[in-house]
């Protein structure tokens, strides 16, 4: 470990190295470039009597070895000056120039493959902070993809705060608009590198989803996270973070978080539903347990009744609110209130308070019936 994180150092310096090397060699090579064009124009005016627009024009045709040759240099002075400006040096001048431009875009695409590049315009955007430690590159394409198939977040730019792709994205993420920014969460200046100022909505992702030091490194990147958002004046952004121990969610929710989620692995959408509706991630945890809301089965034949008439007969009966039925053509969830059912069982989402019974669920239908 120490091996790789020593060497990623020297790359990164290296290549901040080379990246500054090449800017100032192609700033120096324009600076002269310039002169030696300011020089020729100065020398196409006096000693072939041309106006600014023709000195100009045949220097620019000169340089970039045009040569339309409507007008040339004709005194022996100017034909020096064409020689010794544009031949020996201008035009070598403008390939190193254009040869230094195309290794420093080079260098740039390396930087952003590699996640070095900071992204100064980035705004506006989902920052995903940290990635699972397993099967990381699965989890993403499906949390970026369900991203891509809500509406009110379909647009939006990603960027991925991790130091766990060195060698750049898998190609699905790259192909779906998605940055990155290489770089530990617990660390201040990585934090502004990823633009975490301007962010409009932020997922703080658990390391390990069973391990409960994963709260204490979500409450130090909360806390750093709030202190560069004050100090920046930004308006308020949507941060979900995941929590392991329950006992942790006031203390995370105190640090800065809109909400708090239990990390599931297998079911990334429970994410992007707290970003896009703050709330509804609480009811779609409380379906997964026994301690709070939960669904259950009641076994009871029905026919021809109005959905809406099966709700309402339900909640006024106690016996919950009606989800969904299963009818011959199997399990119908939600269905239109005006739908006619049939089946042989009904789901309904119960209160933890609530004891239903079987009597209960028969007299509600029996009700639903009656209307």
């Amino acid at each position: 470990m120490i091996p790789l994180w020593f060497r990623r150092r020297r790359y990164l310096r290296f290549t901040r190295h080379v990246a500054g090397a090449i800017r100032r060699r192609l700033i120096r090579v324009v600076a002269v470039f310039a002169a030696l064009f300011g020089i020729h124009v100065a020398a196409m005016m006096a000693a072939e009597g041309y106006g600014l627009g023709d000195a100009l024009w045949l220097t620019i045709t000169t340089a970039t070895t045009v040569g339309y040759g409507d007008i040339s240099a004709s005194t022996p002075l100017g034909r020096w000056a064409t020689v010794t400006c544009m031949y020996v040096f201008g035009i070598f001048l403008l390939a190193q120039a254009a040869s230094d431009a195309f290794d420093y875009r080079a260098l740039l695409r390396e930087r952003r493959r590699r996640g070095e590049f900071q992204w100064r315009n980035m705004n506006d955007h989902l920052l995903i902070v940290n990635v699972p430690a397993q099967d990381a590159d699965a989890y993403l394409v499906r949390l970026v993809d369900h991203v891509r198939r809500t509406p009110a977040l379909d647009d939006i730019p990603i960027q991925i705060l991790t130091p766990g792709y060195p060698d750049g994205l898998p190609s699905e993420l790259v192909d779906a608009g998605v940055t990155h920014y290489s770089g530990v969460a617990e660390n201040t200046p990585n934090l502004e590198a990823a633009n975490v100022a301007t962010a409009r909505c932020i997922v703080i992702i658990a390391d390990e989803p069973n391990d409960i030091r994963s709260d204490a490194h979500t409450y130090d990147i909360l806390t750093r996270m709030a202190q560069i958002r004050s100090l920046s004046g930004a308006p308020p952004a949507v941060v979900v973070a995941e929590v392991v121990e329950d006992a942790d969610r006031a203390r995370i929710l105190g640090a800065g978080a809109t909400t708090v989620v239990r990390p599931i692995r297998a079911y990334p959408e429970l994410v992007v539903r707290a970003l896009s509706a703050p709330g509804v991630e609480q009811v779609l945890e409380n379906l997964f347990t026994h301690d709070a809301d939960r669904l259950a089965r009641f076994d009871a034949d029905f026919e021809n009744l109005r959905w809406s008439d099966v709700v309402v007969s339900f909640v006024r009966g106690g016996a919950g609110v009606p989800m969904g039925y299963i009818g011959p053509d199997g399990v119908n969830t939600n269905p239109h209130p005006g739908d006619l059912c049939s089946g042989h069982a009904v789901i309904s989402l119960l209160d933890e308070r609530l004891d239903v019974t079987h009597d209960m669920v028969q007299q509600c239908l029996r009700t639903a019936a009656e209307f």
